[in-house]
């Protein structure tokens, strides 16, 4: 996890983000963060900030700018710069503030396989001692989707509890367990909801993790970002929020 990718509208609105990225990654041993602008930079109070703590905090940070379909820049950039992760604003602070992902945030997590940090509405850098997982299936099927979350667990010495919530559509075979996941888990917790988020709220005042992590699925946290009846990619609170951080991990379950 050496390199991360930030994309950004406005330094003004986006600050807080890319402070919380340059600090994150000064904690997990990253080495590079891109900072994806939409429109030129014409904020230079904020830019000098932003640079001098990246230099304080030693970690590299590059800018650049594009014109064109966001989405499939990134996709490009992504792969032509092996980025490991991508950190990004759960909503940017001008949206319909009913949102927990504006439309950017929400379809780069439905529309790349990238795992994706998201960062609430200024929120700064807090030290990391517990993480949330929540999952239906023990059984993790893509490939090299947990490396994210051992790299923080391991650099930021930090606990996982592993939350597994039995969903009207829990399987038997779902007790099966990654053996990766785990050796990763310090604790666990079962439970019977309706929804997967219905869970997470249910425990998350008895857990109080300072990250929740949770993995990409069409049938899960995020389940309303793949309805086809509208292109709008955006998330209401009422179907998932979250005051944390909240890690998502590539691939389906």
């Amino acid at each position: 996890m050496k390199t991360f990718l930030v994309p950004i509208s406005s330094l003004r609105e986006k600050k807080a983000t890319l402070i919380y990225a340059i600090d994150y990654a000064k904690v997990v041993g990253a080495e590079m963060i891109y900072g994806i602008q939409l429109n030129e930079i014409n904020e230079e109070d904020h830019l000098e900030e932003i640079m001098a703590h990246a230099k304080k905090q030693g970690i590299s940070i590059n800018f650049r700018f594009f014109e064109g379909d966001t989405l499939d820049y990134i996709k490009e950039f992504c792969t032509d710069y092996n980025i490991d992760l991508i950190i990004a604003s759960a909503r940017t602070p001008k949206t319909n503030d009913k949102l927990y992902l504006d439309e950017l945030s929400g379809s780069i997590v439905k529309k790349t396989e990238m795992p994706v940090l998201l960062i609430p509405e200024n929120y700064e850098y807090k030290t990391i001692n517990t993480v949330l997982t929540a999952i239906k299936s023990g059984i993790i099927k893509a490939k090299g989707s947990l490396i994210p979350l051992e790299h923080m667990l391991i650099a930021a010495k930090a606990d996982m509890t592993l939350l597994q919530i039995k969903t009207p559509s829990y399987l038997p075979e779902d007790l099966m367990f990654d053996k990766d996941l785990a050796i990763l888990t310090s604790k666990y917790y079962s439970s019977e909801n309706a929804t997967l988020f219905q869970g997470v709220l249910e425990y998350i005042h008895v857990i109080n993790p300072d990250m929740i992590c949770v993995f990409r699925r069409k049938r899960g946290f995020f389940e309303k970002l793949w309805n086809d009846v509208t292109l709008d990619h955006s998330l209401n609170k009422a179907d998932f929020e979250s005051r944390v951080p909240v890690l998502v991990l590539k691939g389906d379950q």
